[in-house]
């Protein structure tokens, strides 16, 4: 893919945050990698969603350094290459502020897999991140540390971080992870218990999802 395309996706799916309701202003950031390059198309900092141009979005390598554009990158860009360089199969990385998941980032509880799209999109129970100051290489060490071989990992005090071998898998385990939190919200607020899945069944359904959960053709 050209890097100019990646822009553009990058671009565009920045734009559905705030419609998702996922951040406000120039809230979190998302970033995907070409490997055939070795580079990154990443959000700029500090420019508000609703007055982003696609030729706003900044191209990096994976160490962060500009390569083009007329922007600094987001502040978190340490948070980002840190997956291009030590897991070769992440290419994309989105981190929001998503309401609901930063409900459990202030409690430091993990987001527990209670629903089947959760098993699909994310591996496990979403673990927490211990505090670290945004922007800083300790904060992106201590994330890529907490989510392992994981998609999903909230930051204490701060948001939600998934990542993918595409932006729409990382968009849709950001999605399944705000939706997971927002129910457990809800039901506990009935006074509910939640009812998590097995974990057979969750290893199920995550295959399941990563083997056919694709595009076919009508023969």
């Amino acid at each position: 893919m050209l890097i100019e395309d990646l822009c553009n996706e990058v671009y565009n799916l920045a734009r559905q945050l705030v419609p998702d309701g996922l951040a406000h202003g120039a809230q979190g950031n998302i970033s995907a990698c070409d490997r055939e390059t070795g580079l990154v198309a990443v959000t700029p900092s500090a420019i508000p969603y609703n007055v982003m141009k696609p030729e706003d979005i900044v191209i990096t390598d994976v160490f962060g350094k500009v390569v083009k554009g007329k922007w600094m990158p987001t502040t978190e860009i340490r948070m980002h290459t840190i997956f291009y360089r030590e897991r070769k199969e992440v290419n994309a990385v989105v981190h929001t502020h998503a309401p609901y998941a930063s409900v459990f980032c202030i409690t430091h509880e993990q987001i527990p897999p209670v629903l089947t799209e959760a098993a699909s999109c994310l591996t496990g129970p979403v673990p927490v991140a211990p505090y670290r100051a945004p922007g800083s290489m300790e904060l992106a060490q201590i994330v890529f540390d907490t989510i392992g071989s994981g998609v999903a990992v909230l930051l204490a005090q701060h948001g939600l971080l998934t990542v993918g071998t595409n932006l729409a898998q990382a968009y849709d385990s950001t999605l399944a992870a705000e939706n997971t939190a927002r129910l457990v919200i809800w039901a506990r607020s009935m006074g509910s218990k939640v009812i998590t899945l097995d974990e057979k069944v969750q290893a199920q359904v995550r295959e399941s999802y990563i083997q056919y959960y694709h595009p076919v053709a009508n023969q």
